[in-house]
């Protein structure tokens, strides 16, 4: 996602340097140019006695002006508008990429963040639901042993003493109680009791057919 950002700076410079390197080049021909004007470091030794002048070596160098001074040597070049404009908007381009590249770093800091928090908070979740999962553990684990000993008490009791009790009791706790019993224990607490509490009980028994079976042996 941040590769195309980052190249931009990159074509900038390479495009800056291309720009700088013809500059160079228009100095240097500016440097030749100039120095060609100059007129010779060193003039030639004085003639012997007697001797024929030689004649003075021509020269390019430009002559003096009507007041005695020497005309000033030609300005390098200097840059033109269109290469004034490319220029400011190279810069402008590179300061907006640039603020770009922040932007977008500081949004993925802030993704980051984000995600850690997430995270974190996944894990908080983990850690509640399997608290919640031991606790639900534990309470099945009580009930069921409750409704053993329940179980226990009841197949001790006389069938008549059972059903009075069942009587009085809602039916989905009797089944809870009677689907844990043994069959020859069953029997006879549904015989002792009132022909229609058995009934709706006998009812209730066979919708619960199917599940798994959950009498002790």
């Amino acid at each position: 996602m941040r590769v195309l950002p980052r190249l931009f700076p990159t074509l900038i410079a390479v495009s800056v340097l291309t720009l700088t390197v013809r500059i160079g080049v228009l100095w240097h021909d500016a440097g030749a140019a100039l120095a060609a004007t100059e007129p010779a470091a060193a003039a030639a030794p004085p003639a012997a006695p007697g001797a024929t002048p030689a004649p003075a070596a021509p020269s390019d160098a430009p002559a003096a002006t009507a007041d005695g001074t020497k005309p000033h040597p030609p300005s390098p070049q200097k840059f033109s508008a269109s290469e004034v404009e490319v220029l400011t908007e190279l810069s402008k381009r590179r300061a907006e990429l640039d603020k770009r590249a922040e932007e977008l770093d500081h949004r993925e800091l802030l993704l980051k963040a984000a995600e850690q928090r997430v995270d974190d908070k996944i894990a908080q979740l983990k850690d509640l639901q399997t608290q919640v999962d031991a606790t639900v553990d534990k309470v099945k684990a009580e009930d069921d042993e409750r409704l053993k000993s329940l179980v226990r008490i009841y197949e001790n009791m006389k069938p008549k003493e059972a059903a009075a009790i069942f009587e009085g009791m809602e039916i989905s706790s009797v089944l809870d109680v009677l689907t844990r019993m043994k069959d020859l224990k069953t029997a006879p607490i549904l015989a002792a009791m009132a022909p229609d509490k058995a009934r709706a009980v006998t009812v209730a028994l066979e919708q619960r057919k199917g599940l798994p079976d959950s009498k002790t042996n």
